[in-house]
Parts: C-alpha cells; sequence; structure tokens
C-alpha cells in the first residue's frame, strides 16, 4: 500500500545556508524505511478503502515532533531545528501540530523555536505554516502539509498573560498548559497533592480562548484538566494520552476527565510515544496498544471526541527515555508522600528506564510517516467510514475551526 506522496522538492532544512559555516552537521537518523512494515493483514479491498481514504480525507495528526534526532543521541542542538521534510512528504497527512520538543520552555527557547521554524518554513514549497483553517484546506487541494506550532507546556508566559498574544502573532496555535510539573497556571501530573488550575491559569485560559489558542491538558494533573475543561469556552484537547482504565498510570487520564472534556466538544488524542501505552490484551510495544485505547474512547464517548497524537519524532525514542532515566539523579522530592487519593506518582524517565529495548520502537507507529497506519487498523477492525474520518482528521478540524480565528 502507498500513502500519495506530497509535493516536496528535495530542500532539507538549513540548506539556503553553508554547512560547516553558517550551521554545524550533524548525521541524522533516516527518515524512510526505518523498521519493517507492520502488516495489519488487509484484504485487497480494504487496502483500496484505505488509500481511497487518505487520498480524498483531510488526515490530521494532533501531536508530533517533526524535528530529525542526531544519530549520535537524542539531544538535537539548541538553535537548529532539522526538520523531517522528506519524512513529512510521505507521511500521508495534511496537517500536523507540531512540538518544539520543550518540557520547560523559558522565553528565548520559545522564541528560537517559534522563529527558527518559521524561518526554515519560508525557504521551501511543502510547508504551509497553519494559520487558520483555510491553511489546511490550501495544503490538502496543493498536496502540501500544514504546520502548526505548539508548546507541551506555557512556562514561557512567566506571569504575563499578554505573552499569550506575543507568542500568538509569531505563529503559536496551541499549547500545553502545564508538564508534569506544576506552574503558575496549574498542578502537573507529578505532584504530591493535585490543587487543579490557579486563578492565574483561569484567566490564562480565558486569554487564550478569546486570542484563538487551542488548549492542551496532556500533562497536566486530573484535577487541572478536569477544571480546565469546565472553565474554557472552548473546546479542548488532550492531545497525546489515553485512558487509565486500560493503562493505569499518571501520563493517562481517567474515564471522568475525558468524559468531561468530551462533554464540552472537546478531543482525546491517542498516543504512543517511544513506550506505547500497553494494555491488558495488547502488553508489547505495538499500535495495538493504541488501537485499543482508540476503540475504547470510540465506545465510551463517541465518535466525535477521539484522534490521534502519537507523539513521535525520527530518531530513537525508546533509548532517549531509557537513557534519560539511566542517568537521572535521586531528587529530594521523590521520598515525598503523595496524597493518598491520588495514584502512584509517574516519573517517566524512572518508569521507561526499566523498559527492555529487545524490541527498540513501537511496532507500525514508530514515526510521524506511520501515523496513517491507525487507519488501517480501524478499516481491519471493521469501523465505519465516517468514523474514521472523524478519527482521522475532521474532529481536529472542527477543533481549528473553533478554536482559531476566522
Amino acid at each position: 500500500m502507498m500513502v500519495k506522496k506530497k509535493l516536496w522538492d528535495g530542500y532539507t532544512s538549513w540548506s539556503y545556508l553553508e554547512p560547516e559555516i553558517d550551521f554545524d552537521v550533524y548525521p541524522l537518523e533516516k527518515q524512510l524505511n526505518r523498521f519493517p512494515e507492520y502488516d495489519f493483514k488487509l484484504t485487497k479491498a480494504q487496502e483500496e478503502q484505505f488509500e481511497e481514504l487518505i487520498e480524498k480525507n483531510i488526515i490530521i495528526d494532533l501531536h508530533e515532533h517533526l524535528n530529525v534526532f542526531p544519530k549520535a543521541g537524542p539531544r538535537t542542538p539548541t538553535r537548529w531545528i532539522f526538520q523531517a521534510y522528506e519524512g513529512l512528504a510521505h507521511s500521508g497527512f495534511d496537517a500536523v501540530i507540531s512540538n518544539g520538543g520543550m518540557r520547560y520552555p523559558t522565553s528565548d527557547s520559545s522564541l528560537n523555536f517559534l522563529g527558527m521554524s518559521q524561518a526554515d518554513f519560508a525557504h521551501q514549497g511543502l510547508v504551509i505554516p497553519a494559520l487558520e483553517v483555510n491553511d489546511i484546506i490550501k495544503a490538502h487541494k496543493e498536496n502540501k502539509v500544514a504546520v502548526a506550532l505548539s508548546f507541551e507546556s506555557f512556562n514561557c508566559i512567566e506571569n504575563n498573560i499578554d505573552k499569550i498574544d506575543l507568542y500568538f502573532g509569531l505563529g503559536l496555535r496551541a499549547c500545553g498548559l502545564v508538564y508534569n510539573n506544576s506552574n503558575l497556571i496549574g498542578s502537573g501530573l507529578n505532584e504530591h497533592l493535585d490543587s487543579g488550575l490557579t486563578d492565574f491559569g483561569y484567566d490564562v485560559i480565558k486569554r487564550m480562548n478569546k486570542t484563538g489558542l487551542i488548549i492542551d491538558v496532556s500533562h497536566c494533573s486530573d484535577l487541572t484538566a478536569l477544571e480546565t475543561a469546565e472553565a474554557s469556552d472552548k473546546p479542548i484537547i488532550a492531545s497525546h494520552v489515553g485512558s487509565r482504565t486500560l493503562t493505569n498510570n499518571m501520563r493517562m487520564l481517567p474515564d471522568e476527565v475525558l468524559k468531561t472534556i468530551a462533554e464540552k466538544g472537546g478531543l482525546i488524542g491517542v498516543e504512543v510515544g517511544g513506550f506505547a501505552p500497553r494494555t491488558k490484551q495488547h502488553p508489547e510495544a505495538t499500535i495495538e496498544c493504541a488501537l485499543d485505547h482508540i476503540k475504547y474512547l470510540i465506545e465510551t464517548l463517541g465518535a466525535d471526541h477521539v484522534g490521534g497524537g502519537p507523539d513521535t519524532f525520527w530518531g530513537d525514542h525508546p533509548r532517549m527515555y531509557k537513557e534519560g532515566g539511566e542517568s537521572r539523579k535521586k531528587r529530594p522530592s521523590d521520598d515525598r508522600s503523595r496524597s493518598p487519593n491520588l495514584p502512584p506518582k509517574f516519573d517517566m524517565y524512572e518508569l521507561r528506564a526499566k523498559l527492555p529495548l529487545e524490541q527498540p520502537y513501537v511496532r507500525g507507529l514508530e514515526n510521524p510517516g506511520e501515523f496513517t497506519n491507525i487507519a488501517k487498523g480501524l478499516i481491519r477492525d471493521g469501523y465505519s467510514e465516517n468514523e474514521i474520518k472523524k478519527v482521522m482528521g475532521l474532529n481536529a478540524l472542527r477543533i481549528m475551526k473553533t478554536c482559531w480565528p476566522k
């Protein structure tokens, strides 16, 4: 099965500059044919259904990192962002929310991500910066890819709410509120107490609504996510999570919170990261874990509130977590007891350091270029064309139409 290739002219990041003179050169991970193709055992008719669905409909990925990682290690140089244009050309999606990879962004790192990304985009012909919904429709019609920029946390606004408008003006179109640990906006999922959304955070929500930023609660505490959904005048997203009913860890959200997000018109994107949200039915790291969550959420919330946000990139995702876990130093707060009404503390580096690496990737959903495999799995499992179209992009497009300025 072939996904239609986008109109890539061969441009690579910063090729308008002189390598080794204007920027340092790093050997980067390859973007195509990284691992064997996952076999869904589709019939010929199902293969044709898949190709037609991807060809005719707007496909939107809710959460990825579009940078290519160096072969020597997981860390990308701070200043230079190497976009995966070749991989994007073969991805099959028309639009994607791209994250800077900054868990706790400062003003400087945030401005660097926005400015350097837009400078690179300005010199190529494949990516259309997604500033309004028409950019996504244009990308679909012109066989290109619309990229909406996002941060995983809004630490970078510090205590200045007007910075929301500043970052929006520089191209930001979605943003997570917190990343695991608390900030001025609200509690993260790792804290010993869940204090929920702060008063400042409430004001942030209202300003994001007015400005046009999509609100993402993927790394928030349960109460922060719940109170954000209740406070927001616009539907919110949890772009890369899953249900704690299927996978009992703090990176997943409880069904109570997921239902509230859905009842307010919001959207849940299912992730795999570099580890996959293992389920009892599928305890190994494969796309089947994500499909378990997607199917459960369709049953629980309805197809109008489910999407995909795999949270992948072009590089060795599991090893990054494992090496991060092995090198992480113990902190005094590690011994702090959590409130008895909270699940055990989730530390992704500590948890993932224990993961076996005999299978060093999530089979079927290892990088953003495999996003459309979600549609193959849903076709195989008998979901209707209308349900699949919603999960693969129509739901995300609805959120963008509601939140972004007209």
